[in-house]
């Protein structure tokens, strides 16, 4: 049987009146009661012993039930009532062989056996109105009994022999004031033990708890009616015994059948109880599991969008450094997924060929399980391409306080290192620009009159060759210092210009036709132009310029030989992009200068463009061939970047913005093609 959740009581006398046996028990109890009204008319005494032995039988039933199941029983409710049946029992067998007419023990008068009766209607009223209070705690058998007895043998005492109980019946009298007092005592704690026992109704199985409740309800009648009668043998005092009856009776259908037919629904109640409260509860769980899946999934969904979001990525290591994680944005820095770097350490990434700037405190924090911040080094990427990232990273432990490695972030800062290195250089160039550019024009007055005067001296030398030599030094040096001061201004661009925008395929060519002379066999060279390019904005004089210094460059780093490559080919730059070189939005042309030549360390490639500088022997070249090149995309609005590699090469980037179709010294990014300050 199921079901902890009686609620009212029309139901379960419907479910009465479904139940054949009960209705067959009903039955059964009506022809018993007809019998012994029939009896009471013919030998009241009879009646009374047989009402008596019935409710003896039932209550010695009931304790034998509660004492064989006490160590099974689930119900302390139950057990508890069942023990302390005895009590009752004994005091009611005394009320009936102590009846007026019986002449079995004691005096046989009617006060007695009212006494007795008190007695027996006392205890039962306290045992159903302990019993409910007593739902959730269970009491020792022998602890039970032991009170029992106790209560029992002194109310005997109080009555057979210190004959201390008041009085309850006086003969030509009637009920005392004690006996009548009693009675209401008891109807209203059977009222008060109703009350509690209702509380208490879902820890009951729904029909226990209607027969339980109804029998121990009937209480409250039949002591109301034992306080009406002036007779021990009249007609009030049998209607409370016949209500006694049927009392008795629906305890007896409620403990005796239930147990005889239904022992597991009686004797595990609770366990049943238990096991469909944990199903409910169950059920709730699974709700709620449920409810926090689709919270959990939400949350996951929401910080995978961010993870995808981010420009960071994400990894994780254990107690050895080794990546246990990486989200997929590693591809885009390293050229090779997070599957592929698994196992990987920090010190893998590292590019051993430039400087390590921060690795070093990097490994350290690592060693002392310390966390950092933004620590960057040279990111080993493919192709050797320069690229930088800064790291996070704070180490994890379990609740044991156990080291499990490490959680992090990775930034790739190549764009920004970019972008601030090509601030630092235009910020060194124009310094340098104006510098250079008012000491040349200082130095071209001097060397003015040098030339001038050199030359006019010559002719008027006559024939003394020594002289003419000296003379011919004086103005070659001159020349050749006032050609190094045309570069040096060429670099500065104090001078305005306007000529027509270059084609980058006729420049290209004819580069490669200047430089064809001194370039070795050794050196390949090899060019990839895309159909169609767009004129850019400086000239194709200063195209073959730049072209020119580039591939001498790219010579000279290639003296075993190697291959030179120069590539052409259109490009978009967005706004983000275009911002982080400091450039303008718009179409340019992109044109790469790459060699195989022996390359250059990080040193010397953040110097390249420096005026003066040169890593070539003394006499071998003057340091402005890079300078010019500089200047020239510079204050064509375009930009220029190196990347390069000991031992693998460098290659050129320059980024020329398009003309325009409207004319000589305007480009399609609004900035003059010449003039000062372009770019600086």
């Amino acid at each position: 049987m199921s079901g902890t959740q009686p609620s009212a009581i029309r139901p379960t006398l419907t479910r009465w009146l479904r139940d054949r046996s009960f209705l067959s028990g009903l039955a059964a109890l009506l022809i018993l009661m007809a019998v012994l009204g029939t009896v009471m008319r013919h030998n009241y005494l009879l009646f009374h012993l047989c009402v008596e032995l019935f409710a003896v039988a039932i209550s010695m039933t009931i304790f034998t039930i509660a004492w064989n199941t006490r160590d099974t029983n689930q119900s302390p409710f139950l057990a508890f009532v069942g023990l302390s049946m005895p009590g009752i029992a004994l005091l009611d067998l005394l009320h009936a062989i102590a009846f007026p007419g019986m002449n079995v023990i004691g005096e046989a008068s009617p006060n007695q056996s009212t006494q007795l009766w008190i007695a027996a209607r006392g205890l039962q009223a306290a045992v159903f109105l302990a019993a409910p209070l007593l739902t959730e705690k269970r009491l020792r058998a022998g602890d039970v009994l032991l009170i029992q007895a106790a209560v029992v043998a002194c109310t005997l005492l109080s009555i057979f022999t210190f004959r201390i109980m008041p009085d309850s019946f006086v003969p030509g009298v009637g009920l005392t004031a004690f006996k009548v007092g009693a009675e209401y005592t008891f109807s209203a704690a059977a009222v008060v033990a109703c009350l509690l026992l209702w509380r208490k109704r879902r820890q009951f199985e729904p029909r226990v708890f209607g027969l339980t409740f109804a029998g121990i309800a009937l209480l409250a009648p039949q002591e109301l009616i034992f306080t009406l009668y002036t007779d021990p043998h009249g007609p009030m005092n049998a209607l409370g015994h016949f209500i006694k009856i049927l009392s008795f009776y629906l305890l007896y259908r409620a403990i005796i059948v239930t147990a005889l037919q239904n022992p597991y629904d009686l004797a595990f109640y609770r366990m049943r109880r238990s096991e469909e409260a944990l199903r409910d509860h169950l059920s709730g769980l699974e709700s709620l599991i449920a409810t926090r899946t689709a919270e959990l999934r939400e949350s996951e969904a929401r910080w995978r969008a961010l993870l995808e979001c981010s420009n960071d990525w994400f990894w994780e290591t254990d107690e050895r450094g080794r990546f246990t994680a990486l989200s997929p944005r590693v591809q885009e820095s390293t050229g090779r997924g997070g599957a592929e770097l698994l196992g990987f350490t920090h010190a893998d990434l590292l590019d051993r060929n430039r400087p390590e700037e921060d690795f070093p405190a990097l490994t350290e924090a690592l060693h002392r399980r310390e966390p950092f911040r933004r620590l960057s080094f040279p990111l080993a990427s493919p192709g050797g391409s320069a690229r930088w990232v800064m790291v996070s990273g704070t180490p994890r432990y379990d609740g044991n306080g156990t080291f499990l490695g490490y959680r992090g972030t990775t930034s790739d800062i190549s764009a920004r290192r970019q972008s601030a290195e090509a601030a630092r250089q235009k910020q060194t160039m124009a310094a340098l620009g104006s510098l250079v550019g008012g000491l040349a024009h200082e130095i071209n007055n001097l060397l003015q009159p040098v030339i001038s005067l050199s030359d006019l001296a010559r002719g008027r030398a006559g024939e003394d060759r020594k002289l003419h030599a000296y003379l011919n030094a004086i103005h070659d040096s001159g020349v050749k210092a006032r050609t190094i001061m045309r570069d040096v201004l060429q670099f500065a661009r104090v001078e305005v210009a306007e000529s027509p925008p270059g084609n980058l395929e006729e420049a290209v060519h004819s580069a490669l036709e200047l430089a064809a002379s001194s370039m070795p066999v050794s050196i390949e060279m090899h060019t990839r132009l895309e159909p169609g390019l767009n004129a850019v904005t400086i000239t194709a004089t200063e195209l073959t310029q730049v072209l020119l210094n580039l591939i001498q460059n790219a010579r000279d780093a290639m003296p075993q030989g190697g291959t030179l490559t120069i590539d052409a080919r259109s490009l978009s730059l967005k706004e983000r992009d275009a911002s982080l070189r400091q450039l303008s939005e718009g179409d340019y042309v992109r044109l790469t200068v790459a060699d195989t030549g022996t390359g250059m360390d990080e040193a010397t490639r953040q110097r390249v463009f420096d005026p003066f500088f040169t890593t070539k022997p003394v006499g071998k070249g003057t340091g402005l061939g890079l300078s010019v090149v500089y200047g020239i995309v510079r204050n064509g609005g375009g930009d220029i970047l190196v990347e390069s590699t000991l031992g693998r090469g460098t290659s050129f980037i320059i980024d020329l913005p398009t003309a325009p179709t409207g004319g000589p010294g305007q480009t399609t990014h609004g900035m003059l093609v010449h003039g000062e300050g372009v770019g600086r």
